[in-house]
């Protein structure tokens, strides 16, 4: 009977021939909308409310449609934390952890001034906010639909050393202030074959004209931004290691890193001013 918890369970499995991770998928939806524990587990029988039954036939209609379960839900997880999604920014992925992780272990002042650029839903700045209150933290997004859905993650988790601008990368920062710049900017080239399943999310936050125009610019802003010594991270895709390499050299950066990310793949890149 479609008014009853095992219906949707049964036609989860359906379609799991064409959509491998739905099952899986419903499970967690089943949660957000607060089902009993127990009756998911058991794919009990139960009963459900006549707005359970709307919710859940949106979500299937939602999932045939390919959108993203993060957005489904209006959720991601980052660091542990817990972040409102939806199209307007991209999906926090587990590889752009690895920024906030190696900021952590970065030997900077307690009160260091830090700013990135690009930041969509605000997961990485708001990260750090929480983990480091005493940083104070910039965050710049040209997008304002963007800017809109972090400031709704900033009053979500209530940081007070975060601030969020509009601007195009940061030509608004003053010479010699800012002791770390952050960015996960767009690298993907507009024939890049990755597109193709990333049809729900912000082009303008993926695509760069030839995949690392957006590091040269930020590269060529950030040597004036930050102060002597002062450092910037990127995080790339994993076949620009060599062209942001250079990017940073011709732009006057020193000590150039290079780490990769869970799956031996070059990801995150780091350098001295």
């Amino acid at each position: 009977m479609k008014s009853r918890l095992k219906f949707y369970f049964d036609k989860a499995r359906e379609l799991i021939v064409d959509h491998q991770f739905i099952a899986r998928d419903f499970t967690y939806f089943l949660n957000a909308l607060e089902i009993p524990s127990t009756a998911i587990v058991l794919e009990d029988d139960l009963k459900l409310s006549k707005n359970h039954i709307g919710k859940i036939n949106s979500f299937f209609s939602s999932y045939a449609q390919g959108i993203p379960i993060d957005y489904i839900l209006g959720e991601s997880s980052f660091f542990d934390f817990k972040f409102y999604v939806d199209s307007r920014v991209l999906i926090p992925r587990p590889e752009t952890e690895l920024i906030v992780e190696r900021v952590l272990n970065f030997s900077l002042d307690l009160n260091a001034h830090v700013l990135e650029v690009g930041t969509g839903s605000g997961c990485i700045a708001i990260a750090l906010g929480i983990l480091r209150p005493h940083f104070k933290i910039l965050a710049s997004d040209l997008s304002a639909d963007a800017l809109e859905v972090a400031k709704i993650n900033l009053q979500k988790h209530e940081v007070s050393n975060v601030l969020f601008i509009r601007s195009n990368w940061l030509p608004y920062a003053k010479p010699g202030s800012l002791d770390l710049i952050i960015s996960n900017p767009p690298y993907l080239t507009p024939e890049d074959g990755h597109l193709k399943e990333l049809t729900h999310e912000p082009i303008s936050a993926l695509i760069s004209p030839n995949g690392t125009k957006s590091f040269s610019e930020i590269s060529q802003q950030a040597i004036i931004a930050l102060k002597p010594n002062g450092r910037i991270i990127f995080e790339h895709g994993y076949s620009q290691r060599l062209e942001v390499t250079k990017i940073l050299k011709d732009s006057g950066f020193k000590n150039i890193i290079s780490e990769q990310d869970f799956q031996g793949l070059d990801r995150l890149i780091y350098a001295e001013k």
